[in-house]
């Protein structure tokens, strides 16, 4: 274990959160979190926005992709950060923590599927959100509050995660 992911599960052991489940149906902000591959089309994370726009959701997404500085503009729903915008332990730089924490999220739908993405992982513990959900597979401390395990080959499938969450989520009924 790296030194960085040391101090991540340190804060994140520290960190206070409290879940709170809302049915999906009552669900109204939603922050998807995801990762960036280096030509940065994101195409399906457009769709599965779209999809969820579609059932009267507003969504926000906030990426990461391994190089310096990403292509993608700044929009005021769609985020793409870069190695710029980190700080020395891989943690997205005060004045975005800042501007991510100012917005109040329903529901995290963390869409990663690599463990070691470390900027993605603070993005998921520093959002203003109620309940959080993800892939299965982390080890402690853990900062989802409903985890979806994915077979092997599926393991790296984010719209299959996707879908399950969705499907999970529709199920689950609260009073």
């Amino acid at each position: 274990m790296s030194l960085r992911q040391t101090i991540f599960n340190y804060i994140a052991t520290r960190h206070p959160h409290t879940a709170s489940f809302r049915n999906f149906n009552e669900v109204k902000d939603i922050l998807v979190i995801f990762e960036s591959d280096l030509t940065e089309r994101h195409l399906q994370i457009h769709q599965l926005m779209k999809e969820l726009q579609e059932q009267d959701k507003h969504v926000v997404a906030w990426g990461f992709v391994p190089r310096r500085q990403p292509v993608t503009l700044v929009l005021r729903d769609f985020r793409v950060l870069g190695q710029k915008d980190l700080d020395l332990l891989h943690r997205p730089k005060k004045q975005l923590l800042q501007e991510l924490q100012r917005m109040h999220f329903d529901l995290v739908i963390d869409l990663t599927t690599d463990f070691e993405t470390l900027p993605l992982r603070y993005i998921n513990l520093y959002a203003n959100a109620d309940f959080r959900t993800g892939k299965a597979g982390y080890a402690e401390p853990y900062i989802h509050d409903f985890m979806i395990d994915l077979p092997e080959e599926n393991a790296n499938d984010t719209s299959r995660l996707f879908d399950q969450i969705i499907h999970y989520l529709k199920i689950i009924q609260s009073k």
